[in-house]
């Protein structure tokens, strides 16, 4: 954690898609949450998505993210903000502290002319109990040019003593990269005005890290493999990488036990690829028309019935397990599925 605490900084991975529209509250590149607040207008069409790197651009980088607005909105309020924002699992107990330093580099560019980015941090305490309130650290503003070009900020992360952590374990710091926000969301980090779109272009960020100490090191890409199990912890599928919620071919089946009185049955468990963080994942099933929420079902005889309602199920950060559910009268001895998992903070 201290040479890299970013996860996907390279953005390699990206298991939900590699482009979006109009969208918050959602992840795209692999533990980035695009997140906004807008009391006023904001541009009619923002892209957020994927981009293969020039070859030569910048060394150690495939791809690229970039946030494409089509105009510089209106009216924003004093709160607003448009950002993506990546929390890191227990960085407050791990990295902060009195006088402790924390340095967040990465490569920016923009084809809007005097576009600024601001680079922000916060640590939250967690949830349960009665934590310490969120503390935001003075960040920095810069203005972005044509060309790759590398930006820092080091962070002075606040005390621990006297703070009280949540009884859920689930602290966290959390890197904020603000393309527009109003003067008060602004000055909780320090930073002076309000910063709008601008105007119409693009917005593009590479070969984001965050070091302990005060010097960004140089860049150091982890390997894909690495990186999609770092990724995995917070979020899975059960179909093959590349695919989506829409076009996935690949299922699993289960044999299921059972009893015919009202057709109850008792099945899995079904193991994740990657045990998941405590606090309690959600997962999302899918039957073979993909339809959400829906499994398959098939008897003996090979027939089947597709769109069933799911049965109740039990999660656990290691896998789950349907414990009960009607499926009439019939029995059906194997169920086909597909699945997502998601805990992220």
């Amino acid at each position: 954690m201290s040479r890299q605490a970013i996860m996907n900084g390279n953005f390699d991975i990206w298991q939900r898609g590699t482009t979006v529209t109009n969208s918050t509250g959602a992840y795209l590149a692999d533990r980035w949450l695009i997140q906004y607040s807008n009391s006023g207008t904001l541009p009619t069409t923002i892209i957020n998505s994927r981009q293969l790197q020039t070859s030569g651009d910048l060394y150690g980088s495939n791809y690229f993210y970039r946030i494409a607005p089509n105009g510089a909105g209106s009216g924003f309020g004093v709160n607003d903000y448009y950002q993506i924002r990546q929390a890191i699992e227990n960085g407050v107990r791990n990295l902060c502290g009195a006088s402790k330093t924390l340095t967040l580099s990465l490569y920016a560019r923009s084809s809007i002319a005097g576009k600024k980015l601001s680079l922000e941090g916060l640590q939250y305490y967690g949830t349960g109990g009665s934590p310490s309130a969120t503390e935001f650290w003075t960040g920095s503003r810069v203005t972005l040019t044509s060309s790759w070009a590398k930006y820092t900020v080091t962070f002075t992360t606040n005390t621990l003593v006297g703070k009280t952590f949540g009884t859920n374990n689930d602290d966290y710091i959390q890197i904020n990269l603000a393309v527009m926000e109003g003067t008060t969301n602004a000055a909780a980090y320090g930073i002076s005005g309000a910063e709008t779109f601008v105007g119409s272009g693009n917005i593009d960020i590479a070969q984001v890290q965050l070091c302990s100490g005060d010097v960004a090191l140089p860049f150091q890409p982890k390997s894909f493999r690495d990186e999609l199990t770092d990724c995995q912890r917070y979020y899975e599928t059960s179909w093959d990488y590349g695919e989506t919620s829409t076009t996935f071919s690949k299922y699993i089946y289960q044999n299921m036990g059972m009893t015919y009185n009202g057709g109850n049955c008792l099945g899995g468990p079904f193991f994740f690829k990657v045990q998941k963080r405590t606090g309690g994942p959600t997962i999302t099933v899918y039957d073979v028309a993909r339809t959400v929420n829906k499994v398959t079902w098939a008897d003996n005889n090979g027939s089947s019935t597709n769109g069933t309602t799911e049965p109740s199920k039990t999660i656990t950060d290691k896998y789950w397990m349907y414990s009960s559910g009607g499926i009439g009268a019939t029995a059906k001895g194997i169920m086909s599925l597909a699945y997502e998992v998601s805990n992220e903070l």
